[in-house]
């Protein structure tokens, strides 16, 4: 209903989702208590040389690289999740709804400290919420509605286009949920990619949305690669389930 003809009915059904009861209520003691805490990350930004992951790093490299430096650092204890929906011709009609409620669901998970993004791509990416702390989904919703992707599929630019936004995080946990069929039809290589995030200290997990065996391989291959995990989403309504499985 969100692509209606009525503006009423259109405007009530952009409401509607950005609303949707997609989980029970979190209780209990919070599970990532306090704000900030101590991590190695590869990076010069750190106030200590991290020497132990720095040598690891170089391994049995003649020569000293600038990405072998690991230091120690404060980090915000929250988590930083992008979702990356795929939008391109492969992937269309009901997945569209499929999308909208993934990220129904990621907002409804968001505690103080959390932050979330949306990208959309195909031949192209596009930024459709810039990761942030704000716990509304109704812009990212919105756009998701309007979204008019289709062509060919470059994964490679949409995992880089992710890993750009989770570079601006402080965030401890930080995760890639790829929503696709994880098929490039115009692309490097995307796998590179994935390994880049999880050597960043992210995650790559594929909401695999097909049932074919070579997307199904595929979708293995770049959760593997990304450190992450696989879970299938064939229908709207097992979004939720789909991300509790992968992140808890």
């Amino acid at each position: 209903m969100g692509r209606a003809f009525d503006p009423g009915l259109r405007a009530a059904a952009r409401a509607l989702a950005a609303r949707l009861p997609v989980a029970a209520p979190r209780t209990g003691v919070p599970d990532r208590p306090g704000t900030r805490r101590v991590v190695t990350r590869r990076d010069a930004t750190g106030s200590d040389v991290d020497l132990d992951a720095t040598l690891a790093a170089r391994g049995a490299e003649p020569h000293w690289r600038a990405d072998h430096l690991h230091t120690r650092g404060w980090r915000a204890t929250g988590r930083a999740s992008v979702l990356l929906v795929d939008a391109s011709g492969s992937v269309a009609g009901d997945e569209l709804t499929v999308a909208v409620l993934t990220a129904a669901a990621l907002a409804q998970r968001m505690r103080p400290g959390d932050e979330l993004g949306v990208v959309a791509f195909w031949s192209r990416a596009v930024v459709l919420r810039p990761l942030s702390a704000d716990p509304r989904a109704d812009l990212a919703v919105s756009r998701l509605f309007d979204l008019r992707g289709g062509g060919t599929t470059d994964l490679d630019l949409g995992l880089r286009t992710a890993a750009a936004q989770l570079a601006r995080t402080r965030a401890a946990a930080r995760d890639v949920l790829l929503l696709s069929d994880g098929v490039p039809t115009e692309s490097p290589d995307p796998l590179p990619a994935a390994a880049a995030l999880a050597r960043a200290g992210a995650r790559l997990h594929v909401l695999s949305l097909s049932a074919d065996a070579e997307s199904v391989a595929q979708c293995a291959a770049l959760a593997a690669a990304g450190g992450g995990r696989v879970a299938p989403l064939r229908r709207a309504g097992d979004a939720p389930v789909a991300v509790r499985t992968l992140l808890g």
